[in-house]
């Protein structure tokens, strides 16, 4: 299992969310927090490889290449048809230091 510090919890407060590539893990992630809650998701839609970013205010996620919209657990809200959800991470806080996990046989 691969264990990765991602950000401090106080800094993640401090901004919409965060987006950084984990080349342990072969994906780029995106942690944010909604109603009290940390989420780490894939930031890469799995459509079509386009970039996911948060939308704090509506309170979903969303593909900037192709408009498809996604809730925090990861369906895809606006084209029912599309069964694909973002992939998700296991996290835990340490000490103020978020930290994700992923198996190694993923």
């Amino acid at each position: 299992m691969f264990k990765k510090k991602i950000c401090t919890l106080s800094k993640l407060k401090s901004e919409n969310y965060i987006k950084l590539w984990l080349k342990e893990f072969k994906d780029e992630i995106i942690i944010f927090i909604n109603n009290n809650k940390i989420y780490v998701k894939s930031s890469i839609c799995p459509h079509a490889g386009g970039t996911i970013n948060y939308d704090k205010n509506q309170e979903y996620l969303f593909c900037s290449w192709h408009g498809l919209k996604f809730s925090t657990n990861g369906k895809c809200l606006n084209l029912k048809s599309f069964k694909k959800c973002l992939d998700s991470y296991d996290h835990e806080i340490i000490k103020n230091n978020i930290y994700i996990y992923k198996n190694e046989n993923s």
